[in-house]
């Protein structure tokens, strides 16, 4: 249970890292809510964790087995624990440094509604990730990294892996779409650079356990 915890808050706090900073699922995030409404931020989320359900359920099938012989599940792990680390220490010089942001001002996010369908922010969901080149990356280092860890524990782990990473998705998009779509202010820079900064921390810490884990 203990592991299966620690597979679960791993991935969220791995999720949030990717999530947070600004990228395209951002981007469609913010003018889908401003234009749309606060939902279109959940099917968007949706497409996103349906698009990664199919890979996870890919690797568990048996995508993984090409990857099956120990030097090579120790280059990933150790590639993945690399990454995060790289990872981890852009985050920190970045939210130090103060070059990352959000760009967008929540005093003056537009409040319009409308109709839409869910089906068609289902499918820019997914189509976002599909178009991110850094989407992949992840998913052949720190993903296939930690399936090979969550797999150990059948579809336990596995599970534990995928719902502690789309949870952080659907909580961090489903916040701004809620903040864009009703212009509260309560969400400033300095609170989202805290959240990094932690995150980041994290990740340094993973990165280290996934390294030493690996190797051994």
């Amino acid at each position: 249970m203990a592991e299966l915890t620690e597979i679960f808050i791993g991935s969220m706090v791995v999720g949030f890292t990717g999530a947070m900073v600004p990228g395209p699922m951002l981007t469609l995030t913010i003018a889908s809510a401003a234009q749309k409404g606060f939902w279109s931020s959940f099917y968007i989320s949706l497409g996103h964790s349906i698009l990664e359900l199919l890979l996870v359920f890919s690797f568990f099938m048996g995508l993984l087995q090409y990857l099956d012989n120990q030097p090579l599940m120790q280059a990933i792990g150790i590639l993945g624990g690399i990454f995060l680390l790289y990872l981890g220490a852009k985050l920190i010089y970045s939210v130090v440094s103060k070059k990352i942001r959000l760009q967008w001002d929540p005093s003056k996010a537009s409040t319009a509604g409308g109709k839409y369908y869910s089906a068609r922010f289902i499918a820019k969901g997914a189509a976002v990730s599909l178009i991110n080149p850094y989407w992949y990356i992840w998913w052949v280092t720190i993903g296939a990294a930690f399936m090979i860890r969550s797999m150990k524990l059948n579809i336990a782990g596995v599970s534990s892996f995928f719902l502690g990473h789309i949870s952080a998705d659907f909580i961090w998009f489903m916040l701004i779409g809620f903040l864009v779509h009703s212009g509260r202010r309560f969400f400033s820079q300095k609170i989202y650079r805290i959240i990094l900064l932690v995150c980041a921390i994290f990740l340094l810490y993973l990165g280290v356990r996934f390294i030493i884990d690996f190797i051994r």
